[in-house]
């Protein structure tokens, strides 16, 4: 009878402590963090029983712990609640993250494209990457990008979708069409067009597309945001006095395969409409995609008085902007002078 005892007393005992580690300390490890060294990607398949789906788990480094978790499970959640499919974890992951994740049905589905749009991409540019993930042959892409429906669908009033391609990552669950990928960056252009912004172009004279133009202009001259208005200043400066705008980003666009050198003959192109050393105005279309900030900028110009700018002679791609000529050949000069050695 005393060893009966002794064992219904241990036998209790460590059911206290069980209940114990089972209502509190199970519970505190379900919602603490872990840091995951690298994104795990798990799949629930339907009729998998737990156990092996919390091995699953463990192994790919979802969870630390695939019996605590399993038991964790059956004690305070409900398993039928877990919706299959492919689910995938990275950064600070808890067990409870875990499990909201899947009871929720957050699936993770790779993308079957992807491809990333800077700032200042010439549709060209555009074209030869969509080329090169398979979206479509060059011919057939640029058939889209100068297609009359669309660019009447989306009133673009050019040649073609230049300027209003926007720049971002575009991601595609599953492999779309061409016109499905130029359809998705021209909404994306207009979805992020400020409020209200072609009633404050016209208030200064410029329509959208002119805009636009006036937009790639900046984006391509400068890689700094706060010199945007500078630029925008001197474009602005420049028009209103009736002198050419001397940006030769814009003369580089209309040369057709374009090696990398300005040549004189180039400079002195009258054939080329976006040679503005020669051609006065704005070019005739837009010459790269254009961020928001630099279309922006069109509007909110320093007043300064500056006509000038040129590079710094420093390596850190800002400029030297001037009010003078006389100001402006001196930092000519020490762009092209050797910097002294010390």
């Amino acid at each position: 009878m005393k060893s009966l005892a002794k064992l219904f007393l241990v036998l209790l005992i460590a059911g206290f402590g069980f209940g114990i580690w089972l209502n509190f300390h199970l519970p505190q490890w379900a919602i603490q963090s872990r840091t995951m060294s690298t994104p795990a990607i798990v799949k629930l398949s339907k009729g998998v029983r737990l156990a092996d789906f919390a091995s699953q788990l463990e192994s790919t480094g979802a969870i630390d712990s695939g019996w605590r978790f399993r038991i964790w499970v059956r004690f305070f959640q409900d398993y039928s609640k877990f919706q299959a499919g492919q689910y995938k974890f990275e950064g600070n992951v808890s067990p409870s993250l875990v499990m909201e994740t899947i009871q929720s049905g957050k699936t993770f589905e790779p993308f079957e494209l992807q491809f990333v749009i800077p700032e200042g991409f010439t549709l060209k540019q555009v074209v030869e990457r969509l080329e090169a993930r398979k979206v479509g042959t060059k011919a057939e892409l640029w058939a889209i990008a100068k297609d009359k429906e669309l660019l009447k669908k989306y009133n673009i009033k050019g040649e073609n979708v230049e300027g209003f391609l926007f720049p971002a990552t575009y991601s595609f669950e599953k492999m779309p069409t061409a016109i499905n990928v130029f359809e998705k960056m021209l909404q994306t252009f207009f979805k992020n067009l400020p409020q209200g912004i072609e009633t404050r172009l016209m208030a200064v004279g410029l329509d959208l597309r002119k805009a636009i133009i006036f937009a790639s202009l900046i984006e391509k001259e400068t890689l700094h945001d706060e010199e945007m208005p500078m630029v925008s200043e001197v474009i602005w400066n420049r028009l209103n006095a009736n002198q050419t705008l001397g940006i030769d980003a814009a003369l580089i666009y209309g040369i057709e395969d374009y090696k990398g050198d300005i040549t004189w003959k180039h400079l002195k192109d009258l054939k080329n409409p976006y040679n503005s050393r020669l051609h006065k105005g704005l070019p005739p279309g837009p010459i790269g995609a254009i961020s928001m900030k630099s279309l922006e900028s069109v509007l909110t110009p320093t007043k300064e008085g500056y006509l000038f700018y040129v590079l710094k002679n420093d390596g850190s791609s800002y400029h030297n902007f001037s009010r003078t000529l006389a100001e402006h050949n001196r930092f000519v000069k020490q762009l092209i002078e050797t910097p002294q050695k010390n």
